[in-house]
């Protein structure tokens, strides 16, 4: 764990860096005791602040997340081995990455790019720097990561990591709508953790959850049915409770599709027990919306009002803007089936910025369609089509074909009760010609 350090110039730096551990530790009002834990002792404590000790790299990032403080405060200017401070930079960005701590995740990444080597472990760090791009829905930016990373390995010697960066360029796919891409991306590590029987379950579980997704989404409602039942038993047999609750979430998708609402909010309402027990607040958030939406269009407004309602809350409590809009966006449309247009235009109109600012453009979209209805209700014909074709126009933007015939049938029914059959036509033209699509 340490090393006791004799020579006068290296005891001067183990010295000063346990002074900064003395002062952050007082700043807090630890004692030494609660600063070391169970992983650590007290004694190690105090003969690291007295300079007698220097801890690994492991220890100090566990010292470092107690005190809350960056572990370049402690390092200062300590020139550690070129090696060292690579595998630093390496683990601290991995740990960032599990805590969704994105802008951190970019900065180790960095400094560890500096030294890292041609292969396998550039590559790594290509893929860490990825899923912080995708967080930021840095599209583009992944893909060019994505492909530099392929580029540096062997996918027949490191199969793994060659999976998990092509599961990074199916995500990029799917969050720009592109589905069959994603579904080749999603295909390709299927076949690769198969063929050299890799054994992380956990990586296995969530290739399948994704390729669930995706089927799904295309309409292939058996095909994803049978990617989420494998990855529900993987996960039940790697406890991985986050990946049963996302296997909860895909199966309640699909079978909201089938129509099977019922069992929809049921296997939503599963999810939603899994990820509270995680505390993973953004896909509980998601499962609270899902059951929500499910409700709305069961025509089941007396329970979606207040699910949507206890999304929102629950969303704003936690300071998660996104998916308070995305709840907003519900209540919008459940004011307009109760006859309040001006309510639900002031809240698609609000949820739409929210939305805008998020970055989520097919989120936007549907809010753009929920303004273009309520403008509609108010008799505002051309603030009705404006918003109605913007909306159509964001989902063509990022290629979300599949909602876009959504709002494009919506749309038509709008202009059919107008009167404007022509128009109405050429609606329901682009809905059938999307259909397919993807």
């Amino acid at each position: 764990m340490a090393g006791k350090y004799r020579n006068g110039g290296v005891a001067t730096i183990a010295k000063g860096l346990g002074e900064r551990v003395r002062a952050a530790r007082k700043e807090l009002g630890l004692s030494q005791a609660q600063l070391a834990g169970e992983e650590l002792t007290k004694g190690f404590i105090s003969q690291l602040e007295s300079g007698l000790v220097r801890p690994s790299i492991r220890s100090l990032q566990l010292i470092a997340g107690r005190l809350g403080k960056p572990l370049d405060y402690f390092l200062g200017d300590e020139s550690l081995a070129t090696g060292k401070r690579l595998a630093f930079h390496s683990i601290a960005a991995e740990a960032a990455a599990e805590r969704r701590n994105w802008p951190e995740v970019r900065v180790h990444v960095a400094h560890a790019l500096e030294a890292a080597p041609e292969g396998r472990e550039r590559a790594s760090l290509l893929h860490l720097h990825g899923r912080a791009e995708i967080a930021s829905r840095q599209f583009e930016h992944t893909f060019e990561l994505v492909n530099e990373g392929l580029a540096l390995i062997d996918p027949a010697n490191d199969p793994e990591l060659a999976a998990n960066l092509l599961s990074l360029r199916g995500l990029a796919y799917l969050e720009l709508g592109q589905l069959v891409a994603a579904t080749d991306a999603y295909e390709a590590a299927r076949d690769l953790v198969e063929r050299y029987e890799v054994v992380d379950t956990r990586l296995r579980s969530r290739i399948l959850i994704s390729l669930g997704t995706v089927y799904r989404r295309l309409g292939r409602t058996s095909k994803a049915i049978a990617s989420y039942e494998p990855a529900l038993a993987m996960a039940s047999r790697s406890s991985e409770i986050e990946v049963a609750a996302r296997g909860f979430m895909g199966i309640a998708a699909t079978h909201y599709d089938s129509g099977e609402l019922d069992t929809a909010i049921g296997y939503y309402a599963r999810a939603l027990d899994f990820f509270k027990r995680i505390s993973d607040i953004d896909f509980e958030l998601n499962a609270m919306q899902s059951i929500a939406t499910v409700q709305f269009e069961n025509g089941e407004l007396d329970k979606a009002k207040p699910s949507a309602d206890r999304t929102m809350k629950r969303a704003i409590e936690v300071g998660n803007a996104h998916w308070a809009g995305v709840a907003e966006v519900i209540l919008a449309r459940i004011a307009l089936r109760e006859g309040q247009a001006q309510d639900a235009l002031r809240m698609a109109t609000h949820a739409e910025q929210v939305l805008a600012d998020s970055g989520d453009k097919i989120q936007q979209a549907d809010a753009l369609g929920a303004r273009g209805a309520a403008y509609e209700a108010l008799g505002l014909v051309a603030d009705a089509d404006r918003t109605y074709h913007a909306s159509i126009d964001l989902y063509t933007e990022v290629n979300d074909i599949a909602d876009r015939s959504g709002m494009a049938a919506e749309y038509a029914r709008v202009l059919r009760a107008r009167g404007e059959i022509d128009k109405a036509f050429e609606m329901l033209e682009l809905a059938h010609g999307g259909a397919g699509a993807g």
